[in-house]
């Protein structure tokens, strides 16, 4: 996760950071295709004021698009909380957008998860394995199937925006409840969420 900064952060900016991350951590616990959350913390870390750690209970060598989509749902939850909560957004949310952005596109042209775009391999979006870097390569579709990933992969994320809306939303209140404890305790571990959901959770 990397070490903590030190550094003085006000109020506002600790708040609007608890409900970015509860938001992260609401929606991976609600979606069934989610890798367990491991860690949340509102520490800044790097050039991060927070995060959010899912890991994998397993190897995985294949990702469906059901899983896909759930992550692009969390990855954006973080931006969907602070609109709910503040009816406005934070460049907090930069990461998250280039990263779902970024795995939308490889869903789209390279791994056939469009319909309209069908199953193709344009080759967009590829980095270069060592240097992590996108790879310049030579154009291979037309300016109207350009077009068309573009809106293909803007669909896939406002539809995961939506979805991860519709949650935090039903479940205002415990995304309440999570906020105000990692404002409180700073670092939440899975147990500490589960705990908090289940205790925000209607009785049977």
């Amino acid at each position: 996760m990397g070490s903590v900064r030190e550094e003085t952060i006000s109020d506002m900016e600790k708040r609007i950071t608890a409900y970015h991350e509860a938001g992260h951590a609401l929606a991976a616990s609600e979606l069934p295709d989610t890798d367990p959350i491991h860690k949340v913390s509102i520490l800044p870390r790097g050039m991060a004021m927070g995060i959010t750690q899912l890991l994998p209970e397993e190897d995985r060598h294949y990702y469906p698009k059901a899983y896909l989509m759930d992550k692009l749902s969390v990855a954006l939850a973080g931006r969907v909380a602070e609109k709910i909560v503040f009816n406005d957004v934070s460049t907090g949310a930069q990461n998250d957008l280039k990263e779902a952005t970024s795995l939308a596109e490889k869903m789209v042209a390279q791994w056939g998860m469009s319909d309209k775009v069908g199953p193709l391999n344009l080759g967009r979006g590829e980095e270069h394995p060592f240097l992590g870097r996108e790879l310049a390569q030579p154009k291979r579709f037309s300016e109207e199937m350009t077009w068309l990933m573009d809106q293909e992969i803007r669909k896939l994320i406002t539809d995961a925006e939506s979805k991860a809306e519709e949650i935090l939303a039903d479940k205002r209140h415990v995304l309440d409840n999570l906020a105000g404890a990692l404002i409180k305790e700073e670092v939440l571990d899975r147990d500490d969420v589960e705990r908090i959901i289940k205790e925000a959770s209607p009785k049977p």
